[in-house]
């Protein structure tokens, strides 16, 4: 799947990860040992890879808005 951004929309879209991956990282600490917390650690690395992908795609653009 493609989906095209414009650097606005990609830049709150990083925005957003950046919240949820704070998010997450509080729910992966208040979790137990259990399936639960490995579900959410793999959920964090999948979105922690996207928004790699994000940070490295806007380097360099400048973003008047």
């Amino acid at each position: 799947m493609l989906v095209e951004l414009s650097a606005v929309e990609a830049r709150e879209m990083k925005q957003a990860l950046d919240s949820a991956l704070r998010a997450l990282q509080e729910e992966i600490a208040q979790a137990g040992p259990s399936a639960y917390r490995d579900l959410l650690r793999e959920r964090f690395t999948r979105l922690d890879q996207l928004n790699r992908r994000l940070d490295m795609s806007l380097e360099g653009e400048q973003v008047y808005a």
